[in-house]
């Protein structure tokens, strides 16, 4: 149980998406709020990639007893849920951006249009499409695919798999806690049908829509910043 007197500053504990590696957080990191406490998340890199098997690794790897906001991105939104359903007494507020409550894609095909950022070099092209959008620059494109690159193709397809198994079901509803929800409007890779779903898996909860494609932290992180601030200051003045 959290000391109701417990002055310590709440961490913001950031959950990454497929990519399960906080190297894409640059920016997000360069726009944290002065005194800010913040810690970034790897995913393993090898292993079991269920969420009941992660969830199990990062209760264990997060130090109990601490107060902090999980931001989590894509695929680790249904891992933070779990997260906060077993800490509610840590767990301050959770921000859930571009992810999803349920499976998001038909299993029967969803791997096909997928399989390019399988490969040993994935095109740029479908980093474009279905992650950083078509406007992004070429430096940064060129970050998504070197950080894509060092990440086994087995590990990547495990977590789309996992992903396909979830089930809207799984996640507890977690009514009484303070949440947000940043949602892609140009998310070629959650379509709009998952997005309404996440929506009202949680009704009670703030939604904000940022024009941006999947990657939304590392395309808008200005954007995102100021709906964290916001975010972390209402918890603040409850």
């Amino acid at each position: 149980m959290m000391d109701e007197h417990n002055t310590d500053p709440v961490i913001w504990t950031f959950l990454p998406g497929l990519h399960g590696t906080e190297e894409l957080y640059g920016s997000v990191r360069e726009r944290l709020p002065a005194g800010t406490l913040a810690e970034f998340i790897n995913l393993p890199s090898s292993g079991k990639q269920d969420y009941q098997s992660l969830f199990e690794w990062l209760d264990n790897e997060l130090p109990k007893g601490k107060k902090r906001i999980i931001i989590a991105e894509s695929f680790s939104g249904p891992l933070a849920i779990r997260l906060t359903n077993k800490r509610p007494d840590e767990i301050a507020g959770i921000v859930l951006a571009a992810t999803f409550c349920d499976a998001p894609l038909n299993p029967g095909f969803a791997l096909l249009p997928l399989r390019p950022l399988f490969m040993v070099k994935p095109p740029l092209k479908a980093l474009r499409h279905f992650l950083i959008g078509e406007d992004a620059s070429e430096a940064k494109v060129a970050e998504l695919r070197s950080i894509i690159q060092s990440i086994p193709a087995s590990t990547l397809s495990k977590r789309v798999r996992t992903i396909l198994q979830l089930m809207e079901q799984d996640n507890p509803s977690l009514p009484d806690l303070p949440m947000l929800i940043l949602q892609a409007s140009n998310d070629n890779l959650i379509p709009w049908e998952a997005q309404r779903k996440l929506e009202a898996c949680y009704p009670n909860t703030s939604v904000h829509w940022i024009e941006s494609p999947h990657l939304i932290f590392q395309s808008y992180p200005d954007a995102c910043m100021v709906r964290l601030v916001e975010f972390a200051k209402s918890i603040e003045s409850h």
